[in-house]
């Protein structure tokens, strides 16, 4: 059954593009993705799935095995069984996706070279739960020093090889109509076109033409191209970047919307594409009618297109280990006034 599966994945995958390839998987560890045997995975290279290398020794690019294994309808494979925990809270009731909530978030670079480079400089992006309703409390930046805040406050910047911020987090998530008919035949229009969620190299992330020409989306990409009908509608529309609480480091992105009774009201596409791959989900993560912002969304003050990390060194961009953090507070930090 996994082999029939997997077979059914490759014919609707949509193959990472020759010129944006990474082989970076060997068989071995392609077999444990896919939760495939060895004849099982050379049918698959025989089908076409893409792979380099000498027969017996190809070497795959980990997000073609990601989205195959994602779609091969199995259950078994890595990749589902990781969805399907990761997502396990969108069975939630709606008072639970809507109470308030404390995290405890953590988010650090440093240089990934032996020895960083000279002049290092390294940028993180701020929680900014309050654009929600939400607050911060207790923010620290390591290391301390006099560093300006950039973009309005959005991000941080040290001279140093690496930064830290820690903050306990206080979020809450809010339910409202979608007033404006236009808006509501945008979701509408969105939620109807069968869009997978894939995983892609981050130069094809925000590429909206892949969502109408391939029907493949990433959060970027759906968010950009939902905002895109918005404002050609008339209506006030931004991106968002941030963080879902549980959805392990992953950076998130949505939709922001002046609505026709004047608030601000998050759109969540991709949250709809999620739906289809966990059981018994709250139906109204995927209602087209409902604004629902869940009380695990952490949101910057960054649209796509930016980063929430980034090191320079040695008189240009560096490559840098980054790490995310957001688990339970202790305690849950008293509202102030």
């Amino acid at each position: 059954m996994t082999g029939v599966g997997l077979g059914r994945g490759l014919d609707t995958l949509f193959a990472v593009p020759p010129e944006h390839r990474l082989d970076d998987v060997d068989r071995a560890s392609a077999r444990q993705v896919l939760g495939c045997d060895d004849h099982t995975l050379s049918t698959l290279v025989d089908r076409g799935l893409q792979a380099s290398g000498e027969v017996g020794e190809e070497r795959f690019d980990s997000r073609d095995l990601f989205n195959l294994a994602l779609y091969s309808g199995t259950g078994t494979t890595v990749p589902e069984q990781a969805f399907a925990y990761s997502l396990r809270w969108m069975r939630s009731s709606t008072e639970e996706l809507l109470a308030p909530r404390a995290s405890r978030f953590a988010l650090r670079i440093a240089c990934a070279a032996d020895t960083c480079g000279p002049e290092p400089t390294s940028m993180l992006a701020l929680p900014r739960p309050e654009r929600l309703g939400g607050a911060v409390h207790d923010l620290t930046v390591e290391p301390a020093g006099t560093g300006p805040a950039h973009d309005g406050g959005d991000t941080i910047v040290r001279t140093a090889s690496g930064l830290a911020v820690t903050a306990t987090v206080q979020t809450r998530g809010e339910r409202a109509e979608l007033r404006s008919p236009e808006l509501r035949a945008i979701a509408a229009e969105f939620a109807a076109m069968d869009l997978r969620w894939v995983k892609l190299p981050a130069a094809l992330q925000n590429d909206v033409d892949l969502v109408t020409s391939h029907g493949v989306a990433t959060c970027d990409s759906a968010s950009r191209y939902l905002a895109r009908l918005c404002v050609r509608a008339g209506i006030p529309a931004v991106t968002r970047i941030g963080w879902v609480v549980g959805m392990l480091d992953l950076v998130h992105a949505w939709v922001e919307v002046e609505d026709a009774d004047g608030a601000t009201k998050v759109i969540d596409p991709v949250f709809a594409l999620f739906s289809a791959r966990v059981r018994d989900t709250n139906p109204l993560l995927c209602d087209p009618t409902v604004a629902l912002r869940t009380n695990r969304l952490i949101p910057t003050g960054l649209p796509t297109g930016r980063t929430v990390a980034e090191h320079r060194c040695g008189g240009g961009p560096a490559v840098a280990r980054v790490t995310t953090k957001i688990l339970p507070a202790p305690t849950r930090p008293k509202e102030r006034s």
